[in-house]
């Protein structure tokens, strides 16, 4: 069975961390012989403030600035791990080098899976709690997909506390349809469709997983890597990524994202099968001040398939808090509503 396109998903596997008591599902899905980018990190774990365990991972660099860290959060039915090429590039690109910090969101990866606090104000509050446990400051949040979902619930909820801007990947400001909106998930967009997902999760979640990791990506990938993405998304709790997307997919963003103040910037997968990249060029035009890449070659998982030019620009912005001319000098520059679009070219 293959799975419809839904709003989001990815992840892949890598056993280096003891799994927990509490987790039981089979690590048999792990494929030690996959080849993985050449990194030194510290593994570790932390505990929220509602008793769940988190994992986590920050780069182990003596030459890491902590000036302006960099924090991923994936997105739904993923793991820390997609982030696998930009973590290392951006530990061995900048000289020196950002603090870079990768983590599980509850219920996936190597993660606890609670059979509460699935919903995205909680993930919020748990991203609250790693930076608090961290004692980061002035951070640049990347959020994938629904990652950015929860980075807009923690600026609803906290403020900028703690940030200095965002970058947000790949996600509609609302997935579902409404009257006024119909730029949303091209696969989860009403009760039925839910509905139809949350089936497939209960009676197939090997067929959602394998479906789910071909609907986010439009060029080839190394095999090996292609079978960690089903395999991590394999660790999550179907019953938990049910009520996640049931709470997800309904949350309408719009209203806020004019209220954010601070350097944000959005990156399109123009080939996306998830979302039109209209859907998400509205988040630039929206947020004031944002710059907007389109990535015309890639899809949903555009951090994956050009992980190199990816990673440039998020250490470009996080340092500068802006796209700068050395990083856009290859870019064609155009004028959309208002809002600067940089297109990706090839070579860039």
């Amino acid at each position: 069975a293959t799975a419809t396109p839904i709003g989001t998903g990815k992840g892949y596997l890598f056993e280096s961390f003891p799994r927990h008591p509490q987790r039981s599902r089979s690590a048999a899905h792990a494929n030690p012989t996959t080849r993985e980018p050449a990194m030194t990190r510290t593994s570790s774990h932390f505990v929220t403030n509602d008793g769940v365990r988190l994992v986590y991972e920050v780069a182990d660099v003596a030459s890491a600035s902590a000036s302006s860290p960099i924090v991923f959060v994936h997105g739904w039915s993923g793991s820390r791990r997609y982030f696998d090429h930009s973590f290392a590039a951006l530990i061995s690109g900048p000289n020196p080098p950002p603090k870079v910090v990768r983590y599980d969101l509850r219920g996936h990866g190597d993660s606890d899976q609670p059979a509460w606090g699935h919903h995205v104000a909680r993930y919020a509050a748990d991203l609250r709690d790693l930076l608090e446990h961290l004692d980061l400051s002035n951070v640049t949040l990347v959020g994938a997909s629904m990652g950015c979902a929860v980075i807009w619930s923690y600026i609803e909820i906290f403020g900028n506390l703690r940030l200095k801007g965002a970058v947000y990947v790949d996600q509609a400001p609302l997935q579902n349809r409404a009257p006024d909106w119909n730029l949303g998930s091209k696969g989860c967009y009403d009760v039925a469709s839910l509905t139809r997902l949350q089936e497939l999760l209960k009676h197939d979640f090997p067929g959602f997983a394998k479906g789910n990791a071909e609907c986010c990506l439009s060029n080839p990938i190394d095999a090996q890597y292609q079978e960690l993405l089903v395999a991590e998304t394999m660790k999550a709790s179907p019953e938990g990524l049910a009520h996640l997307m049931a709470d997800h997919t309904a949350l309408d963003w719009r209203p806020l994202l004019p209220h954010i103040k601070m350097p944000s910037l959005v990156l399109a997968g123009q080939k996306s099968q998830i979302f039109p990249w209209e859907g998400v060029t509205a988040v630039g035009r929206m947020i004031p001040n944002a710059t907007t890449v389109v990535f015309p070659t890639c899809d949903h998982w555009l951090y994956i398939e050009d992980w190199s030019k990816f990673s440039t620009l998020v250490a470009d912005f996080a340092a500068n808090g802006e796209i700068t001319s050395t990083a856009g000098e290859k870019q064609k520059m155009l004028l959309s509503g208002g809002q600067v679009l940089l297109v990706a070219e090839e070579g860039v």
